[in-house]
Protein backbone atom coordinates (compact mmCIF):
# COMPACT_ATOMS: atom_id res chain seq x y z
CA UNK A 1 0.00 0.00 0.00
CA UNK A 2 1.03 3.48 -0.68
CA UNK A 3 1.93 6.20 1.98
CA UNK A 4 -1.48 7.19 2.83
CA UNK A 5 -3.65 4.30 2.45
CA UNK A 6 -5.96 4.11 5.40
CA UNK A 7 -5.22 0.38 5.31
CA UNK A 8 -1.84 0.71 6.65
CA UNK A 9 -3.02 3.00 9.44
CA UNK A 10 -6.04 0.34 10.69
CA UNK A 11 -3.11 -2.18 10.59
CA UNK A 12 -0.86 -0.14 12.74
CA UNK A 13 -3.04 0.56 15.14
CA UNK A 14 -2.20 -1.15 18.81
CA UNK A 15 -4.07 -3.91 20.23
CA UNK A 16 -5.18 -4.95 23.20
CA UNK A 17 -6.46 -2.73 26.52
CA UNK A 18 -5.46 0.72 26.36
CA UNK A 19 -3.32 0.87 29.43
CA UNK A 20 -4.21 2.26 32.53
CA UNK A 21 -7.29 0.83 32.78
CA UNK A 22 -9.15 -1.90 34.92
CA UNK A 23 -8.89 -3.70 31.30
CA UNK A 24 -5.28 -3.58 31.34
CA UNK A 25 -4.68 -4.98 34.33
CA UNK A 26 -6.73 -7.61 34.00
CA UNK A 27 -4.91 -8.13 30.72
CA UNK A 28 -1.42 -8.28 32.36
CA UNK A 29 -3.18 -10.77 35.69
CA UNK A 30 -3.43 -13.36 33.43
CA UNK A 31 0.13 -14.35 31.90
CA UNK A 32 1.18 -13.38 35.71
CA UNK A 33 -0.85 -15.93 36.87
CA UNK A 34 0.29 -18.53 34.67
CA UNK A 35 3.83 -17.36 35.38
CA UNK A 36 3.88 -17.94 39.12
CA UNK A 37 2.05 -21.58 38.27
CA UNK A 38 5.54 -22.05 36.09
CA UNK A 39 7.52 -20.98 39.03
CA UNK A 40 7.07 -24.32 41.21
CA UNK A 41 9.58 -24.49 43.63
CA UNK A 42 12.50 -22.36 41.99
CA UNK A 43 10.95 -19.42 44.51
CA UNK A 44 11.26 -20.13 48.26
CA UNK A 45 7.45 -20.56 49.84
CA UNK A 46 7.24 -17.16 51.74
CA UNK A 47 8.22 -15.48 49.10
CA UNK A 48 5.42 -17.42 46.37
CA UNK A 49 3.08 -16.27 49.12
CA UNK A 50 3.41 -13.02 48.48
CA UNK A 51 3.21 -13.19 44.84
CA UNK A 52 0.22 -14.84 45.18
CA UNK A 53 -1.00 -11.98 47.60
CA UNK A 54 0.12 -9.55 44.78
CA UNK A 55 -2.06 -11.13 42.87
CA UNK A 56 -5.23 -11.77 44.86
CA UNK A 57 -5.45 -7.96 44.71
CA UNK A 58 -4.79 -7.37 41.39
CA UNK A 59 -7.86 -10.10 41.63
CA UNK A 60 -9.99 -7.85 43.70
CA UNK A 61 -9.10 -3.95 41.81
CA UNK A 62 -10.15 -5.86 38.36
CA UNK A 63 -13.42 -7.61 40.18
CA UNK A 64 -14.38 -4.36 41.32
CA UNK A 65 -16.82 -2.23 39.58
CA UNK A 66 -15.55 0.98 41.63
CA UNK A 67 -12.26 0.26 40.44
CA UNK A 68 -12.82 2.60 37.52
CA UNK A 69 -12.40 5.32 39.75
CA UNK A 70 -8.96 4.61 40.38
CA UNK A 71 -6.44 6.91 39.04
CA UNK A 72 -4.71 6.34 35.60
CA UNK A 73 -1.35 6.26 37.54
CA UNK A 74 -2.26 3.52 40.38
CA UNK A 75 -4.40 1.62 37.50
CA UNK A 76 -0.21 1.54 35.58
CA UNK A 77 1.34 0.97 38.31
CA UNK A 78 -0.69 -2.40 39.32
CA UNK A 79 -0.76 -3.78 35.24
CA UNK A 80 3.31 -2.95 35.56
CA UNK A 81 3.18 -4.92 38.66
CA UNK A 82 1.81 -8.06 37.13
CA UNK A 83 3.27 -7.93 34.13
CA UNK A 84 6.82 -6.36 35.08
CA UNK A 85 7.99 -5.27 39.05
CA UNK A 86 7.06 -9.13 40.65
CA UNK A 87 8.83 -10.91 37.27
CA UNK A 88 11.44 -8.94 37.32
CA UNK A 89 12.17 -9.04 41.24
CA UNK A 90 11.79 -13.09 40.88
CA UNK A 91 13.91 -12.74 37.98
CA UNK A 92 16.78 -11.11 39.66
CA UNK A 93 16.72 -13.19 42.71
CA UNK A 94 16.80 -16.16 40.36
CA UNK A 95 20.39 -14.68 38.71
CA UNK A 96 21.46 -14.06 42.02
CA UNK A 97 20.29 -16.85 44.42
CA UNK A 98 23.15 -17.72 45.76
CA UNK A 99 24.28 -14.43 46.83
CA UNK A 100 24.04 -14.27 50.70
CA UNK A 101 20.97 -12.30 51.78
CA UNK A 102 19.27 -12.93 48.15
CA UNK A 103 16.18 -14.26 49.83
CA UNK A 104 15.91 -11.63 52.50
CA UNK A 105 16.14 -9.22 49.76
CA UNK A 106 13.68 -10.75 47.66
CA UNK A 107 10.95 -10.59 50.69
CA UNK A 108 11.58 -7.51 51.34
CA UNK A 109 11.09 -6.20 48.05
CA UNK A 110 8.04 -8.55 47.41
CA UNK A 111 6.80 -6.87 50.68
CA UNK A 112 7.25 -3.36 49.25
CA UNK A 113 5.18 -4.58 46.35
CA UNK A 114 2.44 -6.49 47.83
CA UNK A 115 1.96 -2.96 49.86
CA UNK A 116 1.30 -1.55 46.69
CA UNK A 117 -1.15 -3.72 45.50
CA UNK A 118 -3.01 -4.01 48.38
CA UNK A 119 -3.27 -0.02 49.06
CA UNK A 120 -4.69 0.31 45.47
CA UNK A 121 -7.26 -2.19 46.38
CA UNK A 122 -8.08 -0.34 49.72
CA UNK A 123 -8.36 2.54 47.37
CA UNK A 124 -10.72 0.98 44.93
CA UNK A 125 -13.47 0.32 48.27
CA UNK A 126 -12.74 3.53 49.77
CA UNK A 127 -13.32 5.53 46.72
CA UNK A 128 -16.46 2.85 45.92
CA UNK A 129 -17.78 4.17 49.79
CA UNK A 130 -16.70 8.15 48.67
CA UNK A 131 -18.60 8.19 45.27
CA UNK A 132 -21.89 6.45 47.10
CA UNK A 133 -21.69 9.37 50.26
CA UNK A 134 -21.30 12.58 47.80
CA UNK A 135 -24.79 10.65 45.77
CA UNK A 136 -26.24 10.18 48.98
CA UNK A 137 -25.45 13.77 49.78
CA UNK A 138 -27.10 14.69 46.86
CA UNK A 139 -29.41 13.10 46.73
CA UNK A 140 -30.19 14.60 49.89
CA UNK A 141 -29.64 18.37 48.68
CA UNK A 142 -31.70 17.87 45.75
CA UNK A 143 -34.87 15.80 47.32
CA UNK A 144 -34.85 17.27 51.04
CA UNK A 145 -35.69 14.15 53.66
CA UNK A 146 -38.53 12.03 52.80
Amino acid sequence: MGWFSRDDARQQQPSGPTPGTVEAVEAALHPYVRWLRSLGAQVPGRAMVLCRLIGDHLEDVVADPSARLLDVQTLVTLERTASAHVPDTINAYLAARGVAGAQDMLIQQLTTIEHVASSAARRSIDNARDALEIQGAFLEEKFGHG
